[in-house]
């Protein structure tokens, strides 16, 4: 029987993209998650600490989109990048890499340091500690411990940081829309592919896990369909974090 690991943190929204992947393909795996304060205890392995790391029958690979190429070779049934949509997946999914899962990175960047950014941060690190239990003193510090991350200032050299966060969320909802084109799922196809798998966790796990008051992705019709019809492909759970820790259910944003 083949094996399959999923090493990575919950809340990082490259191993909740691989998740999907996983999840959509009805492949049985395993969630190890990792410790953020000792990443080398469970991917020493691999010699560095990125996430996520998917490792197949002993063999291992890392990067989120070549690990949907990976599964289409081993588990060819549902692709998530179809050969003759190729060339159109590959550019949409530039962008999801390149501007729509960089965006995420910016409110720990350039956030207002206020009560809300902490409470957000403290959530973060109560998601993780439901996993890999961090310190009473590793929680309480983890909002300021998140902006002085090497791999958060990594990401802010990739940023226009003179566009405001509010300007980057219009900009992305409609390139989001864009994207849809006539949908039902992204690049207008009839099924989901790997972008529709890495897009749909980002957009409602905050809602699902206490980050986020509504679903406010929902709020624009056309988003709101494409998620129901998404949702439809996968679990009710579909991140990697504890059911015990829900706070909204998916299907309660999507009413």
């Amino acid at each position: 029987m083949t094996q399959v690991k999923l090493y990575g943190y919950a809340t990082s929204p490259f191993v909740r993209k691989t998740g999907c992947f996983l999840y959509y393909k009805n492949i049985a795996f395993t969630h190890i998650p990792v410790d953020p304060t000792n990443p080398d205890a469970t991917i020493g392995f691999t010699g560095q600490t990125q996430v996520p790391v998917l490792e197949i029958d002993g063999d291992w690979r890392l990067e989120s989109s070549a690990h949907a190429h990976w599964l289409d070779e081993l588990f060819p049934e549902k692709p998530l990048c179809p050969p003759e949509h190729h060339a159109k997946i590959e550019e949409i999914d530039r962008w999801i890499s390149d501007s729509f899962l960089l965006s995420i990175f910016r409110y720990p960047i350039d956030g207002e340091d206020n009560l809300q950014f902490k409470h957000s941060g403290w959530r973060l690190a109560a998601l993780l500690s439901a996993h890999t239990p961090l310190s009473e003193a590793a929680r309480h510090h983890w909002p300021d411990a998140l902006r002085r991350a090497p791999f958060i200032q990594a990401m802010a050299e990739q940023m226009d940081l003179t566009e405001s966060i509010p300007d980057m969320q219009m900009r992305l909802t409609r390139e989001l829309v864009a994207h849809l084109g006539d949908g039902p799922f992204l690049a207008g196809l009839e099924e989901p592919t790997m972008l529709d798998l890495a897009v749909f966790p980002q957009l409602v796990w905050g809602y699902m896990f206490g980050l986020a008051e509504t679903l406010n992705a929902a709020a624009h019709p056309a988003i709101k369909a494409w998620l129901q019809h998404v949702a439809e492909h996968l679990p009710d759970n579909p991140t990697l974090v504890a059911d015990e820790m829900m706070v909204n259910s998916l299907q309660s944003g999507l009413q």
